[in-house]
């Protein structure tokens, strides 16, 4: 069997300039089997070493205003993100691939949309003043999604980004961007 349906039938998707794109759909999970866990770090599959896709900064032009932990009087707890201050209208990008599994207002978020990896991490990109993707779309790294609003509970435009791991809160997301090769 090719190397590249061994990997497909892992379900994951994979891009490095050696070895090119690659990407299973749910269809081949039902057609090939069952589907892997998580993408590590790193995978290496017979004598190769695939990195995941890195991922990208979600706007251009920000200013860092809040950071994962933080606490004042502007929360009502810890921050559960990380807050990009961008001009109103400033395009954002999904950090990395994966489907759209929610665009809604969500109260004190504002307009939110969701991207779920393939591991099930779910990004959330929160404050939005347009929404650019629906629900089930498939998106790239470095694609935009929607537009840096301040809707919902805000003193100014920004993008506040979360990241939540498969059955766990809100990690830190600039640990999680520098794990994937990005310092912000």
């Amino acid at each position: 069997m090719p190397t590249r349906h061994r990997l497909a039938v892992l379900a994951l998707t994979v891009a490095t300039s050696a070895v090119g794109a690659l990407q299973a759909t749910p269809s081949d999970a039902v057609s090939h089997g069952p589907v892997a866990p998580a993408l590590p770090p790193l995978l290496v599959r017979q004598g190769e070493t695939l990195l995941p896709q890195p991922w990208v900064a979600p706007v251009e032009g920000y200013r860092l205003t809040g950071r994962f932990g933080d606490s004042a009087s502007l929360w009502a707890s810890a921050h559960t993100g990380l807050d990009f201050a961008a001009a109103e209208g400033t395009a954002i990008r999904a950090v990395a691939p994966g489907v759209v599994t929610s665009v809604a207002y969500d109260g004190s978020y504002g307009y939110k949309s969701v991207v779920t990896l393939a591991d099930g991490t779910q990004l959330w990109f929160c404050h939005q003043s347009e929404q650019l993707v629906s629900v089930g779309d498939r998106v790239v790294a470095g694609e935009v999604i929607g537009t840096v609003g301040s809707t919902g509970n805000v003193t100014g435009p920004h993008l506040h980004l979360e990241v939540r791991p498969p059955g766990a809160g809100p990690v830190d997301p600039q640990q999680a961007l520098a794990a994937h090769g990005l310092r912000v």
